[in-house]
């Protein structure tokens, strides 16, 4: 199946940077290293890990970004508006593994959800997949994916969707983006199934991801394939391996020599903003 045929089709690195100018970079840049400076120092022994952060930072810094309006809130469909261009942008936020060396291992991400379904038929889940059903499955997610998107062209006249997923991993920020197809809705169907999901095939080049249902959660997800996506050439990234890392320490000691602890924050903070060198 071409890349036509998916519901999303992913952007090579040369179509992000149609959207996001260096200005728009340079913006997710500052901001990112104001969530990396609030970071907690690691305690004595303990590993590093990937960038904590919350959603709705990420919809303030696309909104920063390209002075996009915030539309989101729950489950709407997007999260930020292109009025010129009538785009609707949903954020995601997902985190992969990294090796010793920072880079993505070939292991999938943690996922993100693309629909949840609660209402009455959702509730009859067990029953489908007792019965095996899985095709009425897949149909109402169809449904819900189709209503969801119908419902943001319709109030805001929107004209595409994108999908903004960013990718945790180590000290760096990745940034895949998606183009939502949604004409390409009913193609999807059923792939390999177990007793608690569903895979769901044609909804992305299966290189790149995959999408499931889920039983439990009475939801579809979305996992990426991260290192295939940044070996490909499909990822916008900020790197911060040579500038930040966290630290191992008991900061209840640091703080007991004031002078020390002051030139502790100060040095962190020229390292991450001005490579070591206040301007």
């Amino acid at each position: 199946m071409t890349e036509e045929n998916y519901v999303l089709k992913f952007l090579t690195k040369d179509e992000i940077d149609k959207y996001f100018d260096r200005n728009a970079y340079l913006v997710v840049e500052y901001l990112l290293k104001k969530v990396l400076f609030s970071q907690p120092e690691l305690l004595p022994g303990e590993k590093p890990a990937n960038i904590q952060m919350t959603k709705e930072f990420l919809e303030g810094w696309i909104s920063q970004a390209f002075t996009f309006e915030k539309v989101g809130a729950g489950s709407y469909p997007i999260d930020v508006y292109d009025k010129e261009n009538r785009c609707g942008i949903d954020i995601k936020c997902i985190s992969a593994k990294v090796d010793l060396n920072g880079k993505f291992t070939s292991e999938q991400s943690n996922e993100t959800s693309l629909g949840q379904n609660f209402k009455k038929e959702g509730l009859h889940l067990d029953e489908l997949f007792k019965d095996k059903k899985y095709a009425e499955i897949l149909s109402l997610w169809k449904g819900l994916l189709t209503n969801k998107v119908s419902k943001a062209v319709n109030d805001f006249e929107l004209e595409k969707i994108l999908y903004f997923i960013f990718i945790r991993g180590g000290n760096s920020m990745n940034l895949a983006v998606a183009e939502l197809n949604p004409e390409n809705i009913e193609k999807l169907t059923v792939g390999s199934v177990t007793k608690k999901s569903v895979f769901v095939n044609n909804y992305m080049d299966p290189n790149y991801g995959n999408a499931r249902i889920y039983k439990s959660k009475k939801r579809m997800e979305l996992r990426t394939c991260a290192k295939r996506l940044y070996e490909d050439g499909m990822l916008l990234e900020w790197n911060f391996n040579e500038a930040y890392s966290q630290k191992n320490m008991f900061l209840r000691d640091k703080v007991q020599n004031e002078k020390e602890f002051r030139e502790y924050v100060k040095k962190e903070f020229e390292d991450l903003f001005f490579n070591g060198k206040m301007p």
